[in-house]
């Protein structure tokens, strides 16, 4: 009686451990940072509308826009101000060609604006059917010097199995349950979960606020 009992809380402990056991995190996604930059110093940016080449959804430059302003607000690395092409500094700041801006071009979206870098993207890929599939360039810079302080590009592609593994862990450690039957699975078979799932790998290749160190 005693071998069973220690076989079977021998055996519990294992599955314990298995249960608890916390996610591997997955190969990061690959990004430049300015690691000399002092990002708690940079204060305050501007999230521009992304540009849609993709010509796929009509609103769905304005939808990743969101998604991308409000998961890098819940950072709390920068103060957040969210642009669009529909707003008034839009055009007197010519956001149109922020990629071409001269010294004298960003003073002026600096002072309109009252931010201290942009946030820009352009969405080269969408597709929320048959398959999720969404590519995008990002940079941001600063409108102080014109410096490069971040920028990545990405496909996120949920037919593939690297991605599938990260879905994975963005799974286990932003959502976790409440989601059976499905449960990671949903976020390859929704779009608004897909596009959440993005941005917080976007979003995770900043530097963590001191806030929240």
């Amino acid at each position: 009686m005693i071998r069973v009992i220690y076989v079977i809380g021998l055996a519990g402990i294992l599955l314990g451990g298995c249960y608890s056991a916390k996610p591997v995190p997955p190969t990061p996604v690959q990004y430049y940072i300015d690691k000399t930059q002092d990002f708690a110093a940079v204060g305050k940016i501007a999230i521009l509308e992304l540009e849609d080449q993709s010509v796929s959804s009509p609103d769905i430059a304005k939808t990743l826009t969101q998604t991308l302003a409000d998961t890098l607000g819940k950072k709390q690395l920068f103060s957040i101000r969210t642009v669009y092409r529909s707003d008034p500094e839009w055009k007197s700041c010519n956001l149109d060609q922020v990629g071409s801006f001269s010294v004298q071009d960003m003073e002026l979206a600096r002072q309109q604006l009252k931010v201290d870098a942009v946030l820009t993207g352009t969405i080269t890929r969408y597709r929320p059917y048959p398959q999720l599939l969404t590519a995008i360039r990002f940079k941001l810079t600063h409108l102080g010097d014109g410096r490069l302080l971040w920028a990545m590009e990405n496909v996120w592609d949920s037919t593939d199995k690297t991605t599938e593994e990260r879905i994975k862990y963005f799974f286990e450690t932003q959502m976790r349950t409440g989601y059976e039957p499905m449960n990671w699975q949903l976020v390859i078979n929704s779009p608004g979960t897909f596009r959440k799932f993005v941005m917080y790998e976007v979003v995770s290749t900043f530097p963590e606020s001191r806030m929240r160190q």
